[in-house]
């Protein structure tokens, strides 16, 4: 079988759904279980991350010897923004929505398409800033328009790289972003958060996009995901990945590291667009009861679980705080460049009144584990003494 473009097919790539997924992901929308050109470029990739990280979670158990056993991973075909992890019968069940990959697709592409953001990839001067200035609608708006019967300007809705290399890297940010959304579902599932959640919280799924029955015991789980999220971006940078394109394969390592902590960042900003609780960063808290963090919170926790993971991979602290610094500058040269990222320039976000901010709300989040952690963590999966 061909698609539009006359490539193949892929079909159920590794494994079909099993019925226990089936059931969980059909009040969500269809699975994706056929891949076009354009889906085994954009999708598949960072689905093949996914799955051999949850093939290494199979060997965890509990303290009571209770295995991790197996966690599903697929894309369901929806044109909504989320991302959930939930269990059903045996399984975890892993689910990331179609819509957020294009989303973030053109998102990067957007931030690609700036001449002064990452300038050491291509050739940036081929890019053109008054493009990018020019964009009306926000990123992901260009593929999933409210009504799709609006039509989309190419000249001022979509600002893609020019330059092939850059565009090409518009690829890889977006491998590494569900890469990162991948694993933090992930997570939910081996750190015990989705047994918790389902247990003591009364939730089937713990999604990306908080819902009306959000709960500050959630908060805690949220926070982890995240930096173990980034810590594992960063770890991968040292390693081959499936969705690097080969003309990037020369990229160094200090470069795709940065590229961690700043796509890292570009989600945070995605979600937080999302969700409308830009205004955190005025250190308001969006929720009237908590789930997950406030988005400065979730960019400063992200940025930790990157830097240390850096430190226990030996890096000495001078070359941590080099690419931290580096990574910042990639957020002020994008925050300049288009007003939407305000939110991301560092003057901003990592200021003394954020720094506070953040420190509260880690205090929050720290008491709040200590509650509940003689419930939690017997829940958790870890290598076998």
């Amino acid at each position: 079988m061909q698609d539009h473009l006359g490539g193949e097919i892929l079909k159920h790539p590794t494994a079909p759904p099993s019925p226990a997924f089936e059931a969980f992901a059909r009040p969500q929308g269809p699975i994706i279980t056929e891949y076009d050109r354009w889906g085994q470029l954009l999708l598949y990739p960072s689905l093949i991350a996914a799955r051999g990280r949850a093939r290494s979670f199979a060997g965890l158990r509990r303290a009571d010897g209770t295995a991790f056993g197996m966690a599903e991973c697929h894309y369901v075909d929806s044109h909504e923004s989320d991302a959930r992890a939930a269990r059903q019968d045996d399984r975890f069940c892993i689910t990331i929505y179609e819509a957020v990959a294009y989303q973030m697709l053109d998102l990067v592409s957007l931030a690609l398409a700036c001449p002064a953001f990452f300038k050491d990839i291509g050739d940036p001067e081929k890019e053109d800033a008054g493009r990018v200035a020019a964009r009306e609608k926000p990123a992901g708006y260009g593929f999933f328009r409210k009504d799709l019967s609006e039509p989309l300007r190419m000249d001022t809705e979509l600002a893609h790289p020019r330059c092939p290399i850059r565009s090409q890297a518009a690829l890889f940010f977006t491998g590494l972003a569900l890469d990162a959304i991948w694993t933090h579902e992930l997570a939910h599932a081996f750190m015990g958060h989705v047994d918790y959640a389902h247990s003591h919280l009364g939730l089937r799924a713990l999604n990306e996009t908080p819902q009306g029955d959000s709960d500050l015991r959630q908060m805690p789980l949220e926070a982890e995901a995240d930096r173990f999220a980034c810590a594992t971006l960063v770890q991968a940078s040292f390693a081959p990945l499936p969705y690097l394109p080969k003309d990037l394969s020369e990229l160094n390592t200090d470069l795709r590291v940065k590229a961690g902590f700043v796509v890292s960042a570009l989600i945070t900003w995605f979600w937080a667009f999302q969700q409308r609780i830009d205004r955190t960063y005025d250190g308001i808290d969006p929720y009237a009861q908590g789930s997950h963090p406030p988005p400065l919170a979730r960019l400063h926790l992200s940025f930790d679980g990157g830097r240390d993971m850096l430190k226990n991979l030996g890096q000495p602290a001078p070359q941590v705080q080099a690419i931290t610094f580096e990574a910042m500058a990639e957020l002020e040269t994008l925050a300049d460049t288009k007003d939407w990222f305000s939110i991301l320039h560092p003057v901003r976000s990592f200021n003394k009144a954020a720094n506070d901010f953040v420190g509260n709300i880690k205090t929050i989040i720290g008491d709040t584990y200590r509650a509940e952690a003689d419930v939690l963590e017997p829940l958790r999966y870890s290598q076998p003494a």
